[in-house]
C-alpha cells in the first residue's frame, strides 16, 4: 500500500500552524510551506505549467490517517528539477522513514537534490534508500537557517547608494542573474525568471549606465537568497542595501517572518546577515545523490 497522498490546500495550512508552533526553530519548515501554498492556489493550468518545475512541487502526507498526528510531510517538485523536501515531529521518525523507502513518488532514478533538518534518523533512512537503489550520496551540504521576526523586519530601514537605482527585478535579467551563479544548471535560468514572476526580485541599477549590478530574490522556500554584486562594485554596501530592502518587503507585503539560509562556510554572508539582525536558529541539510 502506498504510504503517502497529496495533501489538500486546508492540510497544508494546518501544517503550517502545526509548524509555526515551534518557531524560531522551524522556519525553514513554515516558509517552504507557505511557498507551496501560495504557488499552487495563484496558479493553475497553463500558468502552473509553465514555471519552473522548482516551483511545481507537491505536497504529501500519510496515507490512511483524517489526522496527521506527528505533521508528517514530504514535498517533491516535478521531474526537471527533483528536490524532495521532509519533516516530521515524530521522534523517532518511524512514519516519515517507512514513507521514505516504501513510497513510488520519490523517483530516485532521477537523482534528486533531499532537503532535511538535521534529523540524524532522516539521513540514516535516505541512506537507506539510496542503497536500495543502487546509489549513493554524492555529497551533502550544512546550511545555517536565519530568520528574523515580521515584526523587526518591518521596521527595517535602508538607504540605497547615490550611485544606483533600487527597481524590481524583470524576466529578462534572469539571464545575468543565471550567467553569475557559479551553480548553475540546465533549467535554472527558468527557476531564476519563476521566482522574479511570481515572488519577488530587486536589483541594484547604475544611475549613468542602467547596468544591473547587484540583485536579490525571494527563493522557493520563501526565503531571502541568491544575494549577489558583480566583483568591481564589492564594499559599497550594496548587498546590505539589498538584503534589508527584500526583508522589509516580505514582512509587509507578504506579511510573514523573514527567513535566509547560508552554507557555514559562507563567512561573508554570515557577518552581513547577522549585522542587519538576523539570528542563526537551525540547520538544514542538502543531500545529492549520484
Amino acid at each position: 500500500m502506498e504510504p503517502l497522498r497529496p495533501a489538500s490546500e486546508e492540510e497544508i495550512r494546518q501544517l503550517i500552524r502545526i509548524y509555526e508552533q515551534g518557531l524560531p526553530d522551524s522556519i525553514q519548515f513554515v516558509a517552504l510551506l507557505q511557498n507551496i501554498l501560495r504557488i499552487n492556489t495563484k496558479l493553475h493550468g497553463t500558468d502552473l505549467e509553465q514555471v519552473s518545475h522548482r516551483f511545481q512541487k507537491t505536497v504529501y502526507v500519510p496515507s490512511g490517517e483524517s489526522e496527521n498526528r506527528y505533521a508528517t510531510f514530504v514535498a517533491i517538485s516535478r521531474e526537471e528539477d527533483l528536490f524532495v523536501l521532509m519533516h516530521t515531529l515524530q521522534s523517532p521518525p518511524v512514519e516519515l522513514s517507512n514513507a521514505v523507502l516504501n513510497t513510488k513518488y520519490i523517483k530516485c532514478d532521477l537523482k534528486p537534490v533531499f532537503t532535511i533538518g538535521a534529523h540524524l534518523a532522516i539521513r540514516d533512512s535516505l541512506s537507506q534508500l539510496m542503497e536500495q537503489r543502487g546509489l549513493s550520496l554524492d555529497g551533502w551540504s550544512d546550511c545555517l537557517n536565519y530568520w528574523m521576526p515580521r515584526e523587526e523586519a518591518a521596521k527595517l530601514s535602508y538607504v540605497v547608494p547615490s550611485e544606483v537605482q533600487l527597481k524590481p527585478l524583470a524576466k529578462e535579467h534572469a539571464r545575468i542573474l543565471n550567467e553569475c551563479w557559479p551553480y548553475r544548471y540546465k533549467t535554472s535560468q527558468l527557476y531564476m525568471e519563476s521566482a522574479i514572476e511570481h515572488s519577488i526580485g530587486l536589483g541594484l541599477f547604475d544611475k549613468r549606465s542602467g547596468e544591473l549590478v547587484a540583485w536579490v530574490f525571494m527563493n522557493d522556500h520563501d526565503a531571502v537568497g541568491h544575494l549577489y554584486t558583480v566583483p568591481d562594485r564589492n564594499n559599497r554596501g550594496y548587498g546590505s542595501t539589498l538584503a534589508k530592502a527584500l526583508t522589509r518587503h516580505i514582512a509587509v507585503e507578504y506579511k510573514q517572518h523573514v527567513h535566509t539560509f547560508i552554507a557555514e562556510s559562507n563567512e561573508r554572508s554570515i557577518r552581513l546577515f547577522e549585522k542587519i539582525g538576523f539570528v542563526a536558529v537551525s540547520h538544514t541539510q542538502w543531500l545529492v545523490t549520484n
